[in-house]
């Protein structure tokens, strides 16, 4: 499996308060610089045989190319698609902001993820997250299923992803404009979604036929996997775990 670690992403919101690093995976962690964990559980991944990294100069180190930021996220993520393997079916994308990543977490997703769809997205439940970072804020959205906090990490087709970032990008684009997105994603698909209404089965399909790409929201109960850093106050969570990592020999962020 080949893996890309996404670290172009400019350190432009909260997290300048605390630091001011130019880039957030070049943000310290007790002397670290958080993409760095990223790195090292990729490097740790027994799955994971070829290693990139889409970000600033200075995260070069064996086994890992490097590839200059080109814009935003999609931007990125396209750009790191030089470095994939020829033939390639699936590739693993990271962003630089999840410094609790392990080895084993990125193997167990790899396993769980199924092959014959072209998107397999991590959904944390909300449980799971607030059992394993005690009062860390996230971001949840409430389905048929149950409530839930994204991954930031995907496996995806290669092949699909020049065309899934063209229509990726007009979706984000309408972000702010709650009108354009309700005409680009259907009035009642709309509706259905914030109220609650849908399960992941039918999101799965409405986002796949909206996209042209066949998609699987897999439910994973590791919130490393969906706990980022991007508010002070994780960034405080992170530096007290790598103290007490470093103190007693046990765990890591």
């Amino acid at each position: 499996m080949h893996a890309i670690v996404l670290a172009g992403q400019p350190n432009q919101g909260r997290l300048r308060q605390v630091s001011g690093a130019a880039y957030e995976a070049e943000i310290l962690i007790q002397g670290r610089r958080m993409a760095d964990f990223v790195l090292d559980a990729v490097e740790a991944s027994a799955l994971v045989t070829s290693r990139a990294l889409v970000g600033p100069e200075g995260f070069e180190r064996p086994g890992v190319t490097r590839v200059p930021i080109r814009g935003g996220l999609l931007d990125n993520v396209l750009a790191g698609l030089a470095t994939v393997p020829p033939g390639a079916t699936a590739v693993l994308f990271l962003t630089s902001d999840i410094p609790w990543i392990t080895g084993d977490i990125i193997d167990e997703f790899l396993r769980l993820s199924p092959r014959d769809v072209d998107v397999v997205y991590p959904v944390i439940p909300r449980a799971v997250a607030e059992a394993r970072f005690p009062g860390t804020r996230r971001t949840y959205i409430r389905v048929k299923d149950g409530v839930f906090t994204g991954g930031n990490l995907f496996l995806v087709n290669p092949a699909i992803l020049p065309v899934l970032a063209e229509r990726g990008q007009k979706l984000l684009s309408h972000r702010k404009s709650p009108w354009k997105l309700a005409q680009d994603l259907g009035f009642g698909f709309l509706w259905r979604f914030l109220t609650g209404r849908l399960s992941l089965t039918q999101i799965e399909a409405e986002a796949g036929s909206l996209l042209g790409v066949q998609g699987k929201a897999l439910i994973f109960p590791y919130a490393e996997a969906g706990v980022d850093v991007d508010k002070p106050e994780d960034l405080a969570l992170a530096e007290r775990a790598v103290r007490f990592s470093q103190a007693t020999g046990w765990g890591r962020p």
